[in-house]
């Protein structure tokens, strides 16, 4: 029966992938049958899931990143904030960079208990309340035990397009200037979220995104002009003392110029991809992870390309930090569908989710690309 079972799965995606391949034919497919299709896979994602027969997928778009021509800053701006060739060598050779000071620590606590206020209150970009998105069954008993369904209704995500102290706080030139460095001087905010890491809680696993495939695991939100370039960096600031008794960050430096799958299991012990369990394909050595301590009101840039996640908070303490997604203003952030029909987030098993209330926000420079739905 399991052999069987994998050569009908094996069957099933080739005639999608076939089909994803032949765009023409899109407009004549019922909506059910397009919304199976795999449509931003290449060769090497079909491959692997072909191969295994559905035990290891790509949970984001396969690709390698490309090294720079030269180690070279973007742009030149104010000498305090002014990053070196080193700096982008390291940059590039780890995939983060930082700590920077952004605030004083009164600063990060006053903004913090702001938040947390927020954070306990239905967001109104996205309101479940008003209908903004569904549950695939609010009533599956499983469904809690993958997901905390009261804390995604309060939804951390965005909270910047209804708190403008939030938004002011990603515009602060620590912050664009030296992402500018990276990636060039145009930028936009596409997409923040607000963490809580409880006392007693456990860690976040290690993962890595790219052009954000990972809600469906068939279509990327993100579409930038190339790939294997570096078109967008995640700013993280931690509101609290980020240490590793509470849970800070860690990363494995060196593990971003290309994108694992991640090999699926029925087991409990494995979480970090919502409603799925699964071990990302990468030989992890624990002495090579670092770990990214910082003090309240600090905040790092990283790739999320890099293999990212936290460790477990063993303290009495809670853990609140913020990250902000930053990307060039010629990546496309969701398709012309997505945003007139919605999203189907597999992963957190969430369907019809709106963006009527979801904008791109210019942080610097200018929109010369002609970017849709801009703030």
């Amino acid at each position: 029966m399991r052999n069987q079972s994998k050569i009908l799965f094996c069957c099933k995606l080739t005639v999608l992938y076939v089909l994803a391949k032949l765009k023409f034919l899109h407009v004549l497919l019922p909506k059910e049958l397009k919304n199976e299709l795999p449509i931003d896979w290449n060769n090497r994602m079909f491959w692997t899931a072909f191969q295994s027969g559905g035990q290891k997928i790509y949970f984001d778009y396969y690709s390698e990143l490309k090294k720079p021509v030269s180690y070279e800053p973007k742009i030149k701006v104010d000498s305090e904030l002014q990053l070196t060739e080193k700096d982008l060598k390291f940059f590039y050779d780890n995939g983060y960079l930082g700590p920077f000071d952004l605030i004083d620590p009164d600063e990060a606590k006053a903004l913090q208990e702001h938040l947390v206020n927020l954070y306990n209150k239905e967001s109104k970009i996205y309101s479940y309340s008003r209908g903004d998105y569904e549950f695939d069954d609010p009533t599956d008993p499983d469904l809690a035990k993958v997901i905390q369904l009261e804390s995604v209704k309060r939804q951390g995500h965005d909270r910047h397009l209804e708190y403008p102290t939030l938004l002011n706080l990603f515009k602060r030139p620590e912050i664009t200037e030296r992402c500018a460095q990276l990636l060039g001087p145009d930028l936009i905010l596409w997409y923040s979220q607000f963490f809580q890491k409880p006392p007693h809680s456990n860690k976040t696993e290690l993962h890595q995104a790219s052009t954000w495939l990972s809600f469906d695991q068939k279509r990327s939100i993100l579409h930038p002009e190339d790939s294997e370039e570096l078109f967008q960096v995640t700013c993280w600031i931690a509101l609290t003392d980020a240490t590793k008794y509470n849970g800070c960050m860690t990363v494995v430096p060196g593990s971003h110029w290309e994108i694992y799958p991640v090999q699926l299991s029925t087991a409990q012990t494995t979480t970090g991809y919502g409603a799925y369990q699964g071990t990302l394909c990468y030989p992890i050595d624990e002495q090579k992870v670092n770990l990214i301590e910082m003090k309240a009101g600090q905040f790092f840039i990283f790739t999320e390309r890099v293999i990212h996640g936290s460790v477990d908070n063993v303290s009495d303490d809670w853990r609140w930090a913020v990250n902000g997604r930053i990307a060039k203003t010629n990546t496309k952030v969701f398709t012309k569908e997505m945003l007139e029909e919605n999203l189907e987030i597999s992963i957190y098993r969430i369907k019809k989710f709106k963006l009527d209330n979801w904008k791109a926000v210019l942080l610097r420079g200018q929109d010369r690309f002609g970017y849709n739905r801009l703030l």
